[in-house]
């Protein structure tokens, strides 16, 4: 007999909760309704004299998720475990407390982390791990549920549970890695090249002047080529944030040449060679 929910679990379609501090796990077959994720530029606008249009300056980028989902079940004890699910996932957005002197405070805050498939997941550790390992941290700014009256429930005395459950969360993201696109550095030239061309030149404090000159020449191109090149993504989030998507923005240069640095010098030498 054909299971939806069972199939659904062995491909890994399953929404995954951990709370950070006190360890609980839940997770809930993915019956997706909605899924929306969007991103959000903060910039902050000054108004200067003599310009038509303010100046932006860069804050951040806020990522954030809404997610909907049915959870049902085929029989009361499937509908129970559902029910204690939901406690457990509600009770996550709730805080640790310590008490001290008689008095009790907030010792930390409910983060979670939140792990679906290869949609949901920590780009710095890729997607094949468990939520406690691969999940997005986070917090849950709000979570709703819903029982569907018109399913019905199981009924026993003096209980409901309902036969379909629908819950609703929005979720704002904190990346435990660096994010966005990092300028290429130039490497110094090796020892050995370095060798190979003052031996090329006399021993003597003309020779080690022109010597100085030419390593001094080709570390400043480096240098040249090194920030006019376009930028690449940076590294530790090769994989955000679904997949590997464009590392480098172009191959091309992006920037002006000072001197007589030229175009078409190789990349490979100029940024590290074959030293």
């Amino acid at each position: 007999m054909y299971d939806g929910a069972k199939v659904l679990e062995e491909k890994g379609q399953v929404l995954e909760f951990y709370q950070t501090f006190s360890g609980a796990t839940v997770s809930f077959r993915a019956f997706l309704e909605t899924f929306n994720e969007s991103y959000q530029c903060r910039w902050t606008p000054q108004n200067v004299f003599g310009r038509p249009d303010p100046i932006q300056t860069y804050q951040g980028t806020q990522r954030s998720l809404s997610l909907s989902w049915k959870v049902p079940a085929a029989s009361l004890a499937e509908a129970q475990d559902n029910l204690s699910k939901t406690s457990t996932l509600t009770r996550m957005l709730y805080p640790e407390y310590s008490s001290a002197d008689g008095a009790t405070t907030i010792s930390k805050g409910p983060l979670v982390k939140v792990k679906f498939a290869n949609l949901i997941f920590d780009a710095s550790r890729g997607f094949n791990g468990d939520v406690r390992t691969c999940g997005l941290l986070g917090v849950i700014n709000n979570m709703s549920w819903n029982p569907n009256v018109r399913e019905g429930f199981f009924d026993p005395i003096n209980q409901l549970f309902p036969r379909v459950i629908t819950l609703t969360i929005s979720f704002t993201a904190l990346h435990q890695h660096s994010l966005g696109w990092e300028k290429a550095e130039a490497v110094g030239i090796s020892g050995d090249r370095e060798a190979r061309i003052r031996s090329g030149f006399e021993d003597t404090e003309a020779g080690r002047t022109a010597a100085n000159k030419k390593v001094n020449k080709i570390n400043e191109n480096r240098e040249d080529f090194a920030q006019n090149a376009a930028p690449n993504w940076g590294s530790d989030a090769s994989l955000f944030p679904w997949s590997a998507g464009a590392q480098r923005g172009s191959v091309s240069f992006i920037g002006d040449f000072d001197g007589d640095v030229v175009r078409d010098v190789a990349i490979s030498d100029i940024l590290g060679g074959d030293d």
